[in-house]
């Protein structure tokens, strides 16, 4: 098609002319339409994603630590977790992402319902996009917007083995060259 025309004999010849138009003009001639030419074309001289500042492998591990250590007494509350797990796996290209999980064993349900229902209410406070589905294994899963993507966030009762879970894992983090991680190494 052209790049650019306005009305008349031109825009109706290539109306007519367009395998797909002409047979909608057939079809319906009481409606007008109207052909636009393409938008410019879009700049990918640039990168994909915006680029990640170099994080140092444990300062960052701590700052995310941290981060599950405060989300945990908001959601969980004070009781000390019975394991924490943490480690760095690959995510995309030379990014890494970090994932926490920490668990609480011989968990009350009726205090660990109660804690993630009061959770997806305080996560979507926070900014928080939050799925708690109303069938299933108490849950919540939460995403929110972070460098690079998104911070994803499960808090998880399983019943049957009476077990807590958060799980938090981070956006995609570049870390700053040095001994590289072992693959899903844990901390």
């Amino acid at each position: 098609m052209a790049d650019s025309f306005d009305t008349g004999p031109a825009a109706t010849r290539l109306v007519e002319s367009d395998p797909f138009w002409a047979v909608v003009r057939r079809r319906h001639p009481d409606v007008d339409i109207a052909l636009l030419p393409p938008p410019p074309a879009a700049d990918l001289s640039g990168p994909a994603t915006p680029e990640l500042p170099a994080l140092e492998r444990d300062e960052a591990a701590a700052r995310f630590d941290a981060e599950t250590a405060a989300l945990w007494r908001r959601l969980v509350g004070e009781r000390d977790p019975d394991e924490q797990r943490a480690r760095w796996f690959a995510a995309e290209g030379d990014v890494e992402r970090y994932e926490t999980t920490w668990r609480i064993d011989g968990a009350d349900p009726v205090t660990a319902v109660a804690a993630i229902e009061a959770a997806a209410a305080t996560l979507r406070d926070d900014g928080w996009h939050v799925l708690a589905p109303p069938d299933g294994m108490p849950r919540v899963l939460a995403s929110r917007p972070a460098d690079g993507g998104r911070d994803e966030l499960q808090l998880v009762l399983a019943p049957a083995e009476a077990r807590l879970v958060l799980r938090l894992r981070t956006s995609p983090v570049r870390l700053t060259p040095g001994a590289p991680a072992q693959k899903g190494e844990v901390r």
